[in-house]
């Protein structure tokens, strides 16, 4: 029963109305938004010690007070408990770690309408519905047509059949289907945009080859019997040549599982030169311009076992115009981290080494048995010169100075920036130091600003290459200057980041930035330095929009080039924008996760997020970054969009 106070002062029992019902509800929430802000307010103003006792008790208060929310919270935690779980689980499927699941689960309908089933939760292809404009859309792409050559004789019948299934149901209509191979393993086929082509001698390239011959299409579709295209998988294509001047195109794939469901999504990167030196991900469907498939050359028999590698980075080597649909478009009986022939894998990127005219070796990937990594030869015997920041941090910085003498290229300077130090016992390590003919020792006393440290020790520096190194870290493998000085020499390559570890599990701190949603953020943080991550992200060498400050070498004339870092980033981001701005200038960022070094993270200064001044001027310098780049806002060309694009980066979003 509600109290209701008469004018003179006295209680007048009577039966709620709902005008004071929600007068009530009101007041109580109202009450409880201020309790709430009050409780906020209080932790952020004690000391570091108390702040997590003091949330834990408030939070405890608020949960007394409200005891009419415990069904609820506790409803929420078990569904909390429940995603826990199946996410521990799913992180034991490596590499991918996800799950399979039919297709028939959700399927288009007429009119453009899904159908959704009952399915268990993991990673689904949803076929696309075609467009409600789709007329006016094909109309758009009048003057495009594909040759989809493909050998026939070689895979499974009912493999083989699926495969011409899936090009006759293309949505796009300009299209012809080669099939070539001996007369007695052609299927038959009536069908009026289907050409066979009987190949009497030779192995299934010399007829894919004799199909390419064939082709009258402006654009040539490899196709493999062992294959299936989506049915939007050609109006995909053509829609993205319409829209730019794209000669060569790959786009995402999946799996065909022995029960007809797909599974292992591979969601693919944009252009990445390096990345297809570390494994094919580009695939084995590819669509070529027919006039630069004829001015590359086929398929090389000599290749067999990587034939579609070596015709890729051939083309690649042609054109710049590459094209990347971040759309499923085929399915594949193979997984996409599957090694080619070892043997025809390594002679193809040593043929690719002698075109390019680059001294390079290919050496095991000890995590991932049949993975090869490239090497590059440092030429000639470049300076290196490592540039340190540091402030009242001796012993921290004695460690980093004394790793670095275990490092196998000797070459090397060392410049400190002392940004004002007065601890006694750093002056005294800094005094020492400076008494080396190896070591320069500069002093700055102005207030912290990490680019302008680093522009002035550019500049004092007398190095070919720049090593932009943290206090912080030590030299964990001796080859790491040589490794990541190979790849920085390449006329391509822009920054050159390293693995850096956790000290104490030997966990990932870098291996390479991904930029969210919620903005940049280090991709497998805190994962075994071992684990192969999202298709060998984590120990294979791939391309990255951005590596980190505390261990980043670039060449001095590209660091020149784009005006070294820029000071209005003092504290935080002014990588990521060196980063994003060498690759406005059309350079490549790479991770060399085989260059290793410990990183005892912030020990320097602590971390950014640790105040609540301090995380308000991330937020500033976050802002002030993409208002810099708006073209990065939300966008990594680097990390596939149908990925997760906030949290923890790569993970199928359910």
């Amino acid at each position: 029963m509600v109290r209701i106070l008469r004018a003179g002062g006295d209680m007048l029992g009577a039966k709620p109305t709902a005008r004071t019902e929600r007068i009530a509800v009101s007041l109580r929430h109202r009450l409880l938004q201020r309790a709430r802000h009050l409780a906020e307010r209080i932790p952020a103003s004690l000391p570091a010690p108390g702040r997590a006792l003091a949330r834990h008790g408030l939070r405890l208060a608020y949960w007394i007070a409200t005891p009419r929310l415990t069904g609820a919270r506790l409803a929420a935690m078990r569904r909390r408990l429940d995603e826990v779980l199946a996410d521990r689980a799913v992180r034991r499927i490596a590499p991918l770690r996800h799950l399979a699941r039919h297709p028939a689960s959700c399927h288009p309908a007429q009119g453009g309408h899904y159908v959704l089933q009952a399915a268990p939760a993991g990673y689904v292809y949803v076929p696309r519905a075609r467009p409600p404009d789709f007329a006016e859309r094909l109309a758009a792409l009048a003057g495009i047509s594909f040759s989809v050559v493909a050998p026939a004789g070689w895979g499974a019948p009912e493999a083989t059949a699926g495969m011409i299934a899936s090009v006759t149901a293309q949505w796009f209509p300009h299209w012809t289907l080669i099939l070539a191979g001996p007369a007695e393993t052609m299927p038959p086929t009536a069908h009026p945009q289907i050409t066979t082509l009987h190949v009497p001698a030779g192995g299934r390239i010399a007829a894919i080859n004799a199909a390419i011959r064939r082709a009258e299409g402006d654009f040539v579709v490899l196709l493999d019997p062992d294959q299936e295209l989506t049915p939007d998988c050609l109006y995909a294509f053509a829609t993205r040549i319409a829209a730019g001047d794209a000669e060569f195109l790959y786009a995402d794939e999946d799996r065909i599982d022995p029960d007809g469901g797909y599974t292992q999504p591979f969601f693919k990167p944009d252009w990445s030169p390096d990345t297809l030196l570390s494994l094919p991900y580009t695939g084995r469907v590819s669509c070529i311009r027919r006039s630069l498939l004829h001015r590359t050359g086929p398929l090389r028999e000599e290749h067999e076992g990587a034939e579609h590698w070596d015709l890729a980075l051939r083309v690649t080597e042609q054109t710049r115009h590459i094209g990347h649909v971040s759309q499923i478009l085929f399915h594949d009986r193979h997984p996409p981290d599957r090694p080619p022939c070892r043997n025809a894998g390594r002679k193809t990127r040593q043929d690719a080494f002698r075109r390019r005219g680059l001294a390079a070796m290919i050496e095991p990937i000890a995590q991932a048995p049949c993975h090869d990594r490239v090497r590059y030869a440092v030429r000639g015997t470049p300076l290196i010169s490592i540039v340190i920041p540091t402030r009242d941090n001796g012993p921290v910085l004695a460690r980093c100075i004394a790793s670095l003498a275990r490092a196998s290229w000797r070459h090397v300077e060392i410049v400190i920036l002392d940004n004002g130090s007065a601890d006694p016992e750093t002056l005294n390590i800094l005094s020492g130091l400076d008494e080396r003919t190896d070591i320069r020792v500069i002093r700055h006393d102005a207030p912290f600003n990490f680019s302008e440290l680093n522009n002035i020790g550019a500049r004092q520096a007398r190095g070919d290459i720049l090593l932009f190194l943290n206090d912080d870290t030590e030299l964990h493998t001796a080859d790491a200057l040589d490794r990541m000085a190979g790849y920085a020499q390449l006329p391509h390559i822009g920054a050159v980041g390293a693995k850096l570890l956790y000290p104490a599990l030997m966990q990932v701190q870098h291996v390479g930035v991904v930029n969210l949603d919620d903005g940049p953020g280090h991709a497998f943080l805190r994962h075994a330095a071992d684990d192969p991550g999202y298709v060998l992200r984590n120990i294979a060498d791939y391309n990255w929009s951005a590596v980190t400050g505390a261990c980043l070498m670039i060449e001095r004339p590209k660091f020149d080039a784009v005006q070294g870092f820029d000071e209005d980033f003092p504290v935080a981001y002014n990588d990521i924008d060196l980063c994003f701005r060498l690759l406005e200038q059309g350079l490549y960022n790479v991770s060399c996760p085989a260059a290793i070094y410990l990183h005892h993270e912030s020990l320097s200064r602590g971390q950014d997020a640790a105040s609540a001044e301090r995380r308000a001027r991330l937020d500033r310098e976050r802002h002030r970054l993409y208002r810099r780049h708006p073209g990065f806002l939300m966008h990594d060309p680097w990390y596939n969009p149908n990925l997760r694009q906030h949290g923890a980066p790569f993970a199928i979003v359910a």
